[in-house]
């Protein structure tokens, strides 16, 4: 099918959502929070009144002395809160010219990944859920086909998990449980206390995928920044080289890391094949290869092919296994999409 690029306005107004959504990460307190001064002796103080969780209605929290560097916190916490209203209203008009927007359940599991920390910890959204992001950010339609899905895929690079210096204030189920109390981990074959996936009643799960960059391994790693385990997975480590930002159309609009749009098309052709070897569902495969085909139409048409071609060239280089997957990926492919595929690799 035919690439069609969404209307200029449309493409600007993502582009200011994603300004808006980097505006409001700087700010100390969360979104939707009331802030009251109180005078007690002739003194000024500040208190704050978060907004309700999933836990209930937080109580009202004292924050000092009313100074002028606390003053200008508080002036750019009420300014956040208008921006999201601004958000809230872009997010409508992307999602009626017919952007993707997640299920309500996908929705409140990534933003209470974002409030958490996930992204600020380099996680990153693999998988459906990123490909729906890329309608925005290469300013193109995709077909409802090829972007329907009913899990989450969270990766992070293994090396950086334990490089980095920090972690989150609680383990992942915890901040799923946030969401919906009845996410429960998957016990491993591992070990029952190891976990990799999370799953709620009636099937929706919550993946953690992780690099393997040595000898093929089945049994999930920690990965101590995001407090949980993976599943340690071949060519991951060249999906998640290059990430860029993207907002995924939640309530208010969520930032997240995504992988760059070249590398998700060439890392599911090589993915259609493995698929295809280990026996696995071919409509799994199938969706691969219509997404990796419907990317590269789309990069074509924003004349991003020679990033493209220099993104398969550096898989191909990885040696012959990697081309030899690429090609057989490719010839899958529709017409147009494999004649550029092919080119690339000749």
């Amino acid at each position: 099918m035919a690439i069609q690029e969404l209307p200029l306005v449309i493409q600007t107004s993502y582009a200011e959502l994603i300004d808006q959504l980097r505006l409001a990460t700087a700010s100390d307190f969360p979104e939707g929070s009331t802030f009251r001064k109180r005078s007690i002796s002739g003194k000024d103080y500040w208190y704050v009144q978060e907004p309700t969780t999933p836990q209930g209605r937080p109580p009202e929290r004292y924050l000092g002395a009313d100074t002028p560097e606390r003053q200008t916190a508080i002036e750019s916490a009420m300014n956040a809160k208008a921006h999201a209203d601004t958000r809230k209203a872009i997010r409508r008009s992307l999602s009626g010219a017919g952007l993707p927007e997640p299920d309500s359940l996908t929705g409140a599991v990534i933003e209470a990944f974002a409030e958490a920390g996930v992204f600020c910890l380099r996680g990153v959204i693999v998988g459906t859920i990123a490909f729906q992001a890329y309608a925005g950010l290469l300013g193109v339609r995709l077909p409802s086909a090829a972007i329907r899905t009913g899990d989450v895929d969270l990766a992070q690079d293994y090396g950086v998990s334990v490089a980095l210096n920090d972690s989150l204030d609680v383990s992942l189920i915890d901040v799923l449980k946030a969401v919906d109390k009845e996410f429960a981990p998957v016990p491993s074959l591992a070990g029952p206390n190891i976990a990799a996936t999370y799953s709620r009643p009636g099937g929706y799960r919550v993946d953690v995928l992780t690099t393997n960059r040595g000898a093929d391994r089945d049994a999930p790693v920690n990965l101590p920044s995001l407090r949980s385990d993976a599943v340690p997975l071949r060519f991951l480590d060249f999906l998640l080289r290059d990430t860029t930002e993207a907002a995924i159309l939640t309530r208010f609009g969520t930032l997240v890391n995504v992988p760059s749009p070249e590398r998700y098309a060439v890392h599911k052709l090589i993915v259609s094949t493995m698929r295809h070897e280990a026996g696995e569902s071919a409509v799994k495969s199938d969706k691969d290869v219509v997404q990796a085909g419907l990317l590269v139409e789309a990069l074509a048409a924003k004349r991003r092919q020679d990033d493209l071609a220099d993104t398969l060239q550096e898989a191909a280089g990885r040696g012959p296994a990697w081309r030899d997957r690429l090609k057989q990926g490719a010839t899958r492919l529709a017409d147009g999409p494999r004649e550029i595929v092919q080119a690339a690799l000749a």
